[in-house]
């Protein structure tokens, strides 16, 4: 028989036992835990330093060079529209009328909006809201002064997927069309200017004259900017106009109701539009019905895209026409004074007649540098 002794042995030894259990399971507990936690924070940290990241996205730009795009402010922002491939749309050498090649594309119901003589620190960040709420991707002509003035603005505009492109650097008309050489050197400044804040060595080199490059005998400086079309060719730089308008810089100021209305006129029977608008301090009125103008033209069956998309599906290159119209088709853009740095010209019926032929050598040369 057991004695007292030996039961009260076993007793402690099984007590032993289970004491010794019980710290192996609260041992694997927390080991457990602090496993799960370093795997947590781990997550936590990654997420994190992602969130933080700016985004990248590569696209083309018009050299088929690669540029970086960087989100502002570590938020999301959607990925800019894919640009085309600018060996799709003929060379600037051959064709630079970008409004022409568009017409050539064969691409169907395409809507490039752009927005002239900004930035601004009232107007273009209302503009670029709407683009973002509303996921369009937009060409911004840009002042090569207010970029400078306005750095976080055109950076800004860039980081958000849209297209920067040139629109002189001084926006004065007296001092822009003295010459070919006096353009020329206001868009070097201006292309200069948006080099720095995109970063890119090349950005796709495109230029809206100021005014327009319309070919009409009731614009006073027409024969010199039919003369800086060449010159912007020999350079490898694209010029566009625009066939449809909201009319903010046309008669008397009028309101977001007027400026639809204006809109939905001047783009009606047309498949591709090119729509002029403008993000200058005082084009609130703009800023306010763009959402009523994106929402019209994608209930036309319109899609959105930057001037550097261009589908371009003809087996035919441009003709490389100049515009012409009759004077009561042209209205005199304002140049840049003072204070006023906006205006525009109508959209004319577009007519053609043969270009001046150029003796240019095109190609994709750096922009040109008068001494």
């Amino acid at each position: 028989m057991a004695t007292m002794n030996e039961f009260e042995r076993r007793r402690r030894e099984r007590r032993m036992r289970e004491r010794r259990r019980k710290k192996r399971i609260r041992a694997a507990i927390i080991l457990t835990a602090f496993v799960c936690a370093v795997i947590l924070i781990v997550i936590l940290v990654m997420s994190r330093c992602s969130s933080n990241k700016p985004a990248e996205t590569v696209q083309l730009g018009g050299d088929g060079t690669s540029e970086t795009t960087l989100s502002p402010q570590n938020e999301a922002t959607p990925a800019p529209t894919p640009t085309a491939n600018p060996m799709t749309i003929p060379p600037a050498s051959e064709n630079n009328d970008l409004m022409d090649i568009i017409e050539d594309s064969g691409q169907e119901k395409r809507c490039y909006l752009t927005f002239d003589d900004g930035p601004t620190e009232n107007i273009t960040p209302q503009i670029l809201d709407t683009l973002r709420r509303y996921n369009v991707k937009a060409t911004f002509f840009e002042i090569g002064s207010l970029i400078q003035t306005n750095p976080s603005m055109a950076r800004r505009v860039y980081e958000e997927g849209h297209l920067i492109a040139n629109h002189s650097d001084g926006h004065n008309y007296a001092k822009l069309y003295v010459s070919t050489d006096t353009f020329m050197n206001e868009v070097n400044e201006c292309y200069e200017a948006i080099k720095d804040i995109t970063g890119e060595a090349e950005p796709f080199k495109l230029v809206r004259f100021p005014g327009g490059g319309f070919n009409s005998s009731a614009d006073s400086y027409s024969p010199v900017k039919q003369e800086c079309k060449d010159a912007l060719a020999e350079y490898g730089f694209y010029y566009c106009d625009w066939n449809a308008l909201n009319g903010d810089a046309e008669g008397k100021t009028k309101d977001a109701d007027e400026l639809l209305d204006y809109l939905i006129d001047s783009a009606e029977g047309q498949d591709n539009l090119v729509v002029l608008m403008h993000d200058a301090a005082s084009k609130q009125a703009t800023a306010d019905a763009l959402g009523s103008i994106i929402e019209y033209l994608r209930g036309e069956g319109y899609t959105f895209h930057r001037l550097d998309d261009i589908e371009y599906q003809s087996s035919s290159v441009g003709t490389g026409l100049d515009d012409e119209y009759t004077d009561s088709d042209y209205d005199e853009d304002t140049d840049m004074s003072g204070d006023e740095d906006e205006g525009s010209t109508p959209a004319p019926r577009r007519t053609t007649s043969p270009a001046p032929s150029s003796g240019s050598s095109g190609g994709s040369s750096g922009p040109i540098i008068i001494q």
